[in-house]
C-alpha cells in the first residue's frame, strides 16, 4: 500500500520536466521518497538529476529501493536499465559538475543491494551490465579529487575478466570481490587489494591432483599475494581439491581470518594440523568443514581445533562428515566449550533418532536457540512454553534428512525440540523429544 506521502512524490515525478526544474526547491529529507518513485516508474531523467544533485551523505540503493512505510513493495530486483544508467550517469555528473547548487557532501555510494534477477519485471526489460559501463565511462585526471567510496557487488568470469581489470585499473579500490582464479595471479600481479576484506573462489578453482611444477608455483606466488591483504579476514574455497596445501595458501596471510570455508576441499591431515596449530585458530568466528571424514581422518586434530577457535566460534559446519551415533558423545563434548556458537549445520549425517535427541539434549543447554527446518504447520502439537525463561529465537534453518527416513524437520523453542516428520501420511508423528512424550497428528 502507498502512503499519501508516496502518491505525491509519483505525481510530483511523473511530469520530469517540472520535477527537474522543481528539485532546487525541494527539501534534503525528500530525495529518498522522490528517488523511489521515479524508480517505480522509471522516470530516468529526474533519477538522472537526483543523483546529480544527491544531498546527502550516502547513496545507499538497497535501503532506497527496499520496503519502506510510505511503500512496502521491494523494489532491489529490478536491474532496469534504464534507471541503473541514469543513476551511474547522474553519479558520474554529481563528480563533474562543478556548479552543483549544493555541496559535494556524498561519501558512500553503496549498490551492493541490488539483487540479480533471472525475470525482470520493469517496463523496458531491459538489463544493465554494470561492468560494460564502468568500462565505458571516460573520466578526467580532476575525477579523483573528489572522493567516494564505491561499493557494488562483482561476480568475475572469463568473459568480464577484461572489463573488470580496466576498471580496476582506473584508481578504484574493491571490497568483496567474488573471483574466478583463471587469471588470478595475473589480476593480483597487477592491481594489489589493500583493502579487501573477503574473498570467495568460485568451486574447483584449484585441483592439486593435476598440478605441475609450474601450477605448484602459480599457488605459492598467489599465496604470497593473499598475504598482502592485510584486511582480508573472510576466505572461502569450497569444492576445491586442495589436499596437503593449506599451508601454502594461508601461512602468508598476516591477519588471522574470521571467517573459513574449506568445505569439500579433500583436506589431509597435515592441512587440519596446520589450521588447529595456527594463529587463525583463535580468531575464527565461522567454520565450514562439509564434506571431510573427520571421524575417521583426523578426529584428535578437528578437536584440537574446535577447542582453539571455543571462545569466538560463532558457526560451524559440519555437513556430510559421517559423524554417527559413536561419535555424539566426543562431539559434545568438543562443542561444549563454544558457548557463543549460535549456529549449528549437520546436515546428511547418518544419526538415529536416539543420538539425535541426545544431541539436541545438549543444545538445550546453550543460552541461544536452534531451528532446524521450517516452523511446523498450524494444528500440529506446538513446543511448550521456554521452562528456564529465555527468550525464543530462531537463528537457522536447514533440513536433516535420516537415512531410510522421511524428511524431518526440527522445532526449537528455547529448551524444548519438537520433531515434525512429514510428506509421509504413515509417519505424521510430533515427538517432544525432552519428555518423550508421543502424540499422534493430523
Amino acid at each position: 500500500m502507498k502512503s499519501l506521502r508516496f502518491i505525491s512524490a509519483e505525481a510530483f515525478v511523473s511530469n520530469a520536466e517540472f520535477a527537474r526544474k522543481s528539485l532546487g526547491a525541494v527539501t534534503h529529507d525528500l530525495f529518498p521518497l522522490l528517488f523511489k518513485a521515479s524508480y517505480l516508474l522509471e522516470q530516468g531523467e529526474v533519477i538522472h538529476d537526483l543523483v546529480e544533485n544527491w544531498p546527502l551523505f550516502d547513496f545507499n540503493m538497497g535501503k532506497l529501493l527496499g520496503a519502506t512505510l510510505d511503500y512496502e513493495e521491494d523494489l532491489s530486483h529490478r536491474t532496469c536499465s534504464v534507471c541503473l544508467e541514469s543513476c551511474l550517469t547522474g553519479l558520474r555528473d554529481y563528480v563533474l559538475n562543478q556548479s552543483s547548487p549544493y555541496m559535494k557532501k556524498l561519501k558512500v555510494v553503496d549498490l551492493t543491494g541490488i539483487k540479480d534477477v533471472e525475470v525482470q519485471f520493469c517496463k523496458c526489460k531491459k538489463t544493465m551490465d554494470l561492468l560494460v559501463y564502468l568500462q565505458q565511462a571516460q573520466c578526467s585526471p580532476g575525477t579523483f579529487e573528489v572522493s567516494i567510496n564505491v561499493l557494488i557487488d562483482l561476480f568475475v568470469t572469463e568473459r568480464n575478466y577484461e572489463l573488470v581489470v580496466q576498471a580496476l585499473l582506473k584508481k578504484c579500490s574493491f571490497h568483496n570481490v567474488h573471483l574466478e582464479m583463471e587469471h588470478l595471479e595475473m589480476l593480483f600481479n597487477c592491481i594489489h587489494f589493500p583493502l579487501l576484506m573477503s574473498l570467495t573462489l568460485p568451486a574447483r578453482t584449484f585441483n592439486v591432483r593435476r598440478f605441475t611444477a609450474t601450477d605448484e608455483q602459480m599457488l605459492t606466488k598467489i599465496g604470497e599475494k593473499m598475504g598482502e591483504m592485510t584486511q582480508l579476514t573472510e576466505l572461502s574455497m569450497s569444492f576445491s581439491i586442495l589436499t596437503g596445501r593449506i599451508q601454502k595458501l594461508l601461512s602468508p596471510l598476516k591477519t588471522p581470518l574470521k571467517m573459513l570455508d574449506v568445505s569439500n576441499c579433500s583436506l589431509n591431515h597435515a592441512d587440519m594440523a596446520f589450521l588447529a596449530n595456527s594463529f587463525h585458530a583463535n580468531h575464527l568466528e565461522a567454520l565450514d568443514l562439509s564434506g571431510h571424514d573427520i571421524p575417521e581422518l583426523y578426529p584428535s586434530t578437528f578437536f584440537k581445533l574446535l577447542s582453539h577457535c571455543s571462545s569466538v566460534l560463532r558457526s560451524l559446519t559440519l555437513e556430510d562428515c559421517n559423524i554417527q551415533d559413536i561419535h555424539v558423545n566426543m562431539l559434545i563434548l568438543g562443542l561444549s566449550p563454544c558457548q557463543k556458537l549460535q549456529e549449528f549445520k549437520f546436515i546428511g549425517n547418518p544419526l538415529s533418532s536416539q543420538a539425535l535427541k541426545h544431541l539436541f539434549t545438549f543444545l538445550c543447554e546453550f543460552e541461544l536457540c536452534y531451528s532446524f527446518g521450517s516452523i511446523s504447520p498450524e494444528g500440529l502439537p506446538c513446543a511448550k512454553e521456554p521452562v528456564l525463561g529465555r527468550t525464543p529465537s530462531l537463528l537457522h534453518s536447514s533440513l536433516l534428512l535420516l537415512p531410510s527416513s522421511p524428511r524431518v524437520q526440527y522445532k526449537c523453542r528455547a529448551s524444548i525440540r519438537v520433531v515434525i516428520i512429514h510428506h509421509c501420511p504413515r509417519y505424521t508423528v510430533a515427538e517432544h523429544i525432552l519428555e518423550g512424550k508421543i502424540c499422534a497428528c493430523h
